[in-house]
């Protein structure tokens, strides 16, 4: 596996194949990851957590990098369905003659997640081998430049959380604000003048002068 950088290597870890464990997608019947859907990581195993950069900190990242895709902060729970278990051999102690020990397996594994009824609000999680199974060596191993790995992780300008209210950032870098607006007077908004509703007031003035008029006219008077 290779990372670049720049058009440059970055890093590099080498994997070998056991291809008589090894079983493709083919191989395995059911339902297979819908395109789109993300995996749940599990990394099992001590050689993970080793507190010194070693082959397998290296296979981590490297796995992590393959398996993330787009990052979001929102989870669909119905779209948890899928499970990449990665799992690393607990390392055995040297032999006689030997300089260390052999170093541990790798083994991923891919499954399906699927819940059926329990008869409890629990619902029972079942899980279904999917592929590719494949089991790895690990072979050598070439770290990252210290100058091309701070490049490499340096963030685009802007795009670090910003402390000030109302102002974010996009992960273009692009500056937004919010601005609020306080409680406005609409009794003086000019508004625009349409003929048609201008016509309709006239044509409601007339007659109401015309009533007005009819209301308004003398009484007869009486004969003596």
């Amino acid at each position: 596996m290779i990372r670049t950088f720049g058009h440059k290597v970055l890093d590099m870890l080498e994997l070998y194949l056991d291809p008589e464990t090894f079983r493709t997608l083919a191989q395995f019947k059911g339902k297979k990851v819908p395109i789109g859907l993300k995996p749940m990581l599990v990394f099992a195993g001590t050689a993970w957590d080793s507190p010194i950069a070693n082959e397998y900190t290296h296979a981590r990242s490297f796995f992590t990098d393959f398996f993330r895709g787009e990052q979001t902060d929102k989870i669909d729970v119905e779209g948890l369905q899928w499970i990449v278990s990665i799992t690393a051999d607990e390392p055995t102690a040297a032999g006689e003659g030997d300089v260390g020990g052999a170093k541990p397996a790798i083994r991923l594994r891919a499954y399906t997640i699927s819940t059926k009824r329990s008869g409890s609000k629990v619902p029972r999680v079942e899980v279904n081998e999917i592929g590719p199974r494949m089991d790895f060596r690990v072979g050598r191993m070439r770290e990252p430049e210290e100058a091309m790995l701070k490049e490499a992780m340096k963030k685009p300008r802007g795009t670090e959380e910003r402390t000030k209210k109302n102002i974010t950032t996009d992960g273009m870098g692009d500056k937004m604000g919010r601005v609020h607006v306080g409680r406005q007077d609409l009794g003086d908004l000019q508004t625009r003048k349409m003929k048609g509703l201008k016509r309709s007031r006239d044509v409601a003035s007339e007659d109401e002068g015309e009533k007005g008029d009819a209301e308004e006219k003398p009484k007869k008077g009486r004969k003596e």
